[in-house]
């Protein structure tokens, strides 16, 4: 009798045995894996079959993201338009755009490095980059005693019409900008004849030619448009952009840089 149950109970506790076995499936070992939760250990997840740093970019903390399952820094730019005037974009990284060791290579034939960037032959930054009978003034070589100033006002009438000014790369009018803008409409509107409105923007000598002239423009349209919609018609107001070209404080500090943001209303008869 104790045989017979001897030969029954010894198949059957090895059937729960393998019962209790086969629910508790067996861990990969690292780096493998089945799910996520095999890879908790080491703060990973589980990429078709290995653990991995991530799967998307919320996985990665502030300021990266997820490139080829593993978190890099996220890339400072795109193109070099992301980057500040003067600089360029390199490996997702804003550098300088040009070094003076690859000068025609970065800047092209007739162009030098500047200080970073790349300039024309004429820019410069001491008189010692500049030819005989030429001095550097801000940052362009001109011939001494040739140097142009713009007047930072002007009268027509009993018109005074004087600059307005902006912050460091804007093209947006400040409050004290529009109620300047706004008093010398009124003074105009009132009987003053005038037969066009010129509207020049200027910069100060920070960023490429290109990019200035293009800023200036931007601010002279922002004041075309305001006077505009004061009344003023369309077709008597020109824009134009002299960029950096026509400063009327010399020197490279925040004093002069701010004289020379600005734009200037000139009207003709």
């Amino acid at each position: 009798m104790r045989s017979r149950v001897s030969t029954l109970l010894v198949p059957a506790l090895a059937l729960g045995f393998a019962v209790v076995l086969g629910g508790c499936p067996v861990k990969p070992a690292y780096p493998e894996c089945k799910v996520d939760q095999d890879c908790t250990d080491h703060a990973q997840v589980c990429v078709l079959g290995f653990c991995k740093q991530c799967r998307t970019d919320d996985q990665c903390a502030a300021g990266q993201v997820c490139k080829d399952n593993g978190c890099v820094q996220k890339p400072q730019c795109v193109e070099t338009k992301d980057c500040p005037a003067g600089q360029k974009c390199a490996a997702g990284q804003c550098i300088a755009e040009c070094t003076e060791a690859s000068a025609e290579a970065d800047c092209g034939k007739g162009r030098k490095c500047n200080a970073g960037r790349c300039a024309a032959e004429e820019e410069c930054v001491a008189d010692a980059d500049c030819a005989d009978g030429k001095a550097c003034v801000s940052g362009r070589c001109k011939a001494q005693g040739m140097v142009m100033n713009s007047s930072l006002q002007s009268k027509l009438g009993e018109c005074e019409l004087s600059a307005v000014y902006f912050d460091f790369d804007e093209s947006t009018l400040s409050k004290q900008a529009t109620g300047a803008l706004a008093e010398m409409w009124k003074c105009l509107s009132s009987g003053t004849p005038f037969k066009r409105l010129v509207i020049s923007g200027h910069t100060d000598e920070r960023g490429t030619t290109e990019y200035n002239l293009a800023l200036g423009n931007r601010r002279a349209e922002a004041v075309r448009k305001y006077l505009t919609g004061l009344g003023a018609e369309a077709r008597k107001l020109k824009a134009i952009s002299f960029g950096e070209e026509r400063p009327v404080a010399m020197g490279s500090d925040e004093e002069a840089w701010a004289k020379n943001r600005r734009v200037e209303l000139t009207a003709e008869k």
